[in-house]
């Protein structure tokens, strides 16, 4: 029976044991009991007038699984009686052993986080604090799920930005001065069609490998033959020979957890080597059509199903300098923040889009750049990433929530400066 050592004050543990075992009598071949996700939460809003608003949710998922299909039954609470509920839909009801209540006060935001994010706040910005904790009961024992509690710092109307970091990140007051910057008074936007050199910077890189290679890896879209990637399985993408790793262990990132939510220990996949095509991320379900490990379920809420998602993405650093990635360059274009980016499946284009950067010309920063947008072919534009990768990995904190489906969930990376040689806007 799996105990962690570390406090887990939102469950009481010896009621966890008390499911598991019941958990480990529920027999049957159809259909075969899967797996009981638990899970509470807290969200706190401090809004630019210092009003707070706090909110705590909790609710669970028992799961089935038939010879073709798989079924899942959720519902609010966890009390004895509701968990016996959820799992009464294919089974005998469970005897779900009394649960020691634990208080909500200990489940609070570290000591002094009100006081810094009402302060913050009267800068005109919204300040939410998230944390989460989840368990995963199967036959086999109980596993915690252990995520970090997190920031998000929003803009209020009508500016728009918004940062997502771990929360007591050493560089959140940074980001933040970053994120409140104004824009330059007067912007340039290259003449659609342009095609040209663009360098990504300052983290961006990141986000433009979460779209191009990240989402496209995830196990749904490979099985369904939906990515671009599909089969491509040891193909050569880039003359880059960067690694690029998906790591949840990266505790300092906003998508870090150390088992996923079908309760599978999750350590670092990579999915490039050396240019190469080599991972898949999947879960339990498509783990089994692609022939490689689980790891990579996450649900939105407990309310839905897990499915293959990415987590943090990280690249090393490499030898170039930054600087001389510029100063080489005749005209062209330098990302220093990407706001987001999307592929479409049927054509398999990238569409990026731009927040801020600067014109290059002769090697120097030109006119700032507006909003616009930039597109590529995704294999292309992996293709077209120079061999000369910078020496300066930077974690993006725009990235924030993905979506996938329409469903957010915490992502993060950390990416050094990159050149992709052609890119065209649009």
């Amino acid at each position: 029976m799996h105990r962690p050592a570390t406090d887990f004050p939102a469950f009481d543990t010896d009621w966890l044991d008390g499911l598991a075992e019941g958990c480990r009598g529920l027999r049957g071949s159809h259909p075969r009991f899967e797996d009981l996700y638990l899970e509470r939460r807290l969200e706190i809003r401090v809004a630019p007038d210092a009003s707070i608003d706090t909110v705590r949710l909790e609710g669970g998922a028992a799961r089935w699984r038939f010879p073709s299909r798989w079924a899942m039954h959720a519902g609010s609470g966890i009390s004895s009686a509701a968990v016996a509920e959820l799992v009464s839909h294919y089974a005998d009801r469970l005897k779900a052993p009394p649960r020691r209540r634990t208080r909500d006060g200990e489940l609070n935001p570290p000591p002094g986080w009100i006081e810094s994010a009402i302060s913050l706040a009267g800068r005109g910005v919204d300040v939410r604090f998230f944390k989460r904790w989840a368990v995963v009961i199967r036959r086999d024992g109980w596993r915690e799920v252990s995520t970090p509690a997190l920031i998000r710092v929003e803009q209020a109307a009508p500016a728009s930005g918004a940062l997502l970091a771990v929360s007591g990140h050493p560089s959140l007051a940074e980001w933040v001065r970053s994120l409140l910057d104004p824009p330059p008074a007067k912007t340039w936007n290259p003449p659609s069609g342009t095609a040209c050199p663009v360098i990504f910077t300052d983290g961006s890189s990141g986000v433009l490998l979460h779209e191009l290679v990240g989402h496209m890896v995830e196990g749904d879209l490979v099985a369904s033959g939906r990515s671009p990637l599909a089969g491509l399985g040891g193909a050569n993408l880039s003359e880059a020979e960067i690694d690029l790793v998906d790591d949840p262990r990266r505790a300092d990132l906003p998508g870090a957890f150390d088992t996923d939510d079908e309760g599978v220990r999750s350590g670092p996949i990579t999915l490039l080597r050396s240019g190469r095509l080599c991972g898949v991320l999947c879960d339990r379900e498509t783990a089994e059509t692609c022939g490689v490990p689980a790891g990579r379920g996450r649900r939105t809420d407990w309310r839905l199903p897990p499915i293959p998602r990415l987590s943090n993405l990280v690249v090393p650093p490499g030898t170039g300098s930054p600087q001389d990635l510029e100063a080489d360059l005749k005209r062209g274009l330098v990302v220093t923040r990407l706001a987001g980016a999307t592929v479409d499946p049927v054509s398999s284009r990238a569409v990026l889009r731009v927040e801020r950067g600067h014109e290059i010309r002769n090697g120097r920063r030109r006119r700032p750049l507006g909003p616009f947008e930039l597109t590529g072919g995704v294999i292309e534009i992996l293709a077209g990433i120079d061999p000369t990768v910078g020496d300066d990995p930077t974690p993006d904190w725009r990235l924030g929530w993905c979506l996938k489906d329409g469903l957010p969930l915490p992502t993060g990376s950390e990416a050094p400066t990159m050149l992709v040689h052609r890119l065209e806007v649009l």
